[in-house]
């Protein structure tokens, strides 16, 4: 699903996420202040409703890559290349070259995650991240992992609380 959109009024946000759901069993909400310092982020709603499984969230990409690689995961769920319903996991043959990970995310991130989302009759209870390996292929997590990649995908970055 690569959908181009920019919608600001929430009336307008809650519809579109309603018929992206109903077009793609998801939707993605992206987040992205590039003042803030915080690293921007996107995430899916709808993927526990329409296929029992945890919702994504993605940090430290533009919302176009968030988008392409939701589908590529999405997809390779659908195909049974593996199950997101796993959590935390390594999946190869999504991305030719490279292995993505998948880790499952604290209760704090699926309440920031439901705090900012459009208005919906379910709230998020699961959510699993989408962790990209730095060009050497080491994940945030693992100590050899380039210190700006890691931080890039640091949601405790996102939950701390904002300093003036």
């Amino acid at each position: 699903m690569q959908i181009k959109a920019h919608v600001e009024d929430d009336l307008e946000v809650e519809t579109w996420v309603e018929q992206m759901i109903a077009e793609n069993g998801y939707a993605q909400i992206s987040m992205h202040n590039p003042s803030s310092g915080l690293p921007g982020f996107a995430f899916t709603i709808g993927m526990e409703q329409s296929r029992q499984v945890p919702e994504l969230i993605c940090m430290g990409v533009a919302p176009d890559i968030a988008a392409q690689l939701f589908a590529i995961c999405i997809e390779g769920h659908d195909s049974g290349v593996y199950d997101l319903a796993e959590g935390n996991q390594s999946v190869k043959g999504l991305v030719q070259g490279y292995v993505l990970r998948f880790r499952r995310v604290a209760p704090a991130m699926v309440l920031k995650a439901n705090t900012v989302r459009p208005y919906r009759r379910e709230d998020i209870s699961k959510m699993v991240q989408l962790l990209l390996p730095d060009n050497s292929g080491f994940f945030p997590g693992d100590l050899e992992c380039d210190p700006g990649v890691a931080t890039a995908q640091d949601p405790d970055r996102l939950l701390a609380p904002a300093t003036n």
